[in-house]
């Protein structure tokens, strides 16, 4: 799977573009806030219909503009495909693959397929819980878009049980609160199975891609901490267990268990990376979950994700790159950089397929010494 072409108009600081891009390597070089980012955000939204830097898709359009749009011409075992997402001010966003509108946001997930590495996937080690379930959703997500819907459908019954808590008008009403106990119980159980099946499959990968990229010094274990206990009779227990403790959560005024409150313990040896691991540690942690998306996607999916490296490879240390290196010669990559320097172990990943974009403030000039076409 690769995107073939990318466009842009008025989002971001993009007034206009169209890449045509490598199915192999692709470099954008360029000074801070010139719209590097940007690119990798675009090919994001086209995999999960939002943003990995805002919540606020109003922020995505262009400065005194009135809508924003992004085309991503997509090349997969299927076929081709071309996803469109459409945003204009004060109204949602439309999304759409091959002109056909989508009914639902949902929809979208698993057609194009990513898995990105930036600064801020550090939070997923060193972060609150909340960082670390976002990881979980959204790496579920586009493995099984089910799973997306299941989300949903637990976070709209929770907060209707949320906002009875909270009414005392209403907290008298046992029946309406068993009906929505029974709604969160039933979603969230198959949440909790769906999270404990993947991270028994997902461990594993990160602790043998950990072993390799600390140079086996050190060894990872990555575990599901639910908060409710999977078990055979998980979705019963999980409804009894609301029921006891109703009372006490109408003090709280919240639901004190279930999916929305479980973490991933990340373990090096003995030490808990997640409070008290260097910098470094945490570092390769991260790199060795965020890597451990690409074999699962692989292997699930029937093809490899693309993987957007946002401005990370200066940082790696020679371990880290050659990790990196390994992963990035078997899927298309976006990479992201302020300067050539360092990237030369690079050069034998796209051969004369590489593609190096000069990015200057929200304008994309492929350059003379990489493949393809000479303008964008």
């Amino acid at each position: 799977m690769y995107v073939k072409s990318l466009k842009l108009v008025n989002f971001r600081n993009y007034s206009s573009l169209r890449a045509e891009l490598s199915p192999h390597l692709n470099v954008i070089v360029g000074e801070n806030a010139q719209g590097k980012t940007n690119v990798l955000e675009a090919i994001f939204l086209c995999t999960f219909a939002r943003s990995h830097r805002t919540s606020k898709d109003e922020q995505l359009i262009k400065y005194n503009t009135e809508g924003a749009y992004v085309g991503a011409e997509v090349v997969s075992a299927a076929g081709a495909a071309l996803i469109e997402i459409k945003q204009r001010r004060g109204e949602k966003k439309r999304i759409y693959i091959n002109s056909t509108e989508l009914r639902r946001t949902g929809d979208l997930m698993g057609a194009l397929n990513s898995v990105m590495f930036a600064p801020e996937t550090l939070s997923i080690v060193k972060g609150a819980p909340q960082e670390r379930r976002r990881f979980l959703d959204m790496a579920l997500s586009q493995l099984y878009p089910a799973y997306f819907f299941r989300l949903q459908q637990y976070n709209a019954a929770l907060r209707q049980r949320n906002a009875l808590l909270k009414d005392e008008a209403l907290r008298t009403d046992t029946a309406h609160l068993r009906m929505w106990e029974a709604q969160v119980a039933s979603q969230g159980a198959e949440i909790i199975s769906r999270r404990a099946e993947f991270m028994e499959r997902f461990s594993h990968i990160a602790a043998r891609l950990h072993l390799a990229i600390s140079g086996g010094r050190e060894f990872l274990r990555t575990e599901y901490a639910p908060s409710v206990e999977p078990s055979e009779t998980l979705e019963d227990d999980f409804r009894e267990y609301l029921a006891r403790t109703a009372e006490d959560d109408m003090h709280r005024g919240y639901t004190s268990k279930g999916p929305h409150r479980d973490d991933i313990a990340v373990i090096l040896d003995e030490t808990d990376v997640r409070y008290f691991g260097s910098q470094g540690q945490q570092r390769t942690a991260a790199l060795a979950m965020k890597l451990s998306e690409i074999p699962l996607v692989s292997d699930i999916r029937g093809e490899m994700p693309i993987l957007l490296l946002d401005d990370v490879f200066s940082e790696l240390d020679d371990a880290r790159r050659t990790a990196l290196i390994s992963t990035m010669a078997k899927c298309q990559c976006i990479i992201t950089c302020t300067s050539l320097d360092g990237l030369s172990p690079l050069g034998g990943i796209g051969g004369s397929d590489t593609r190096i974009f000069r990015c200057v403030d929200g304008t994309l000039e492929l350059m003379e010494n990489s493949g393809g076409r000479r303008s964008v």
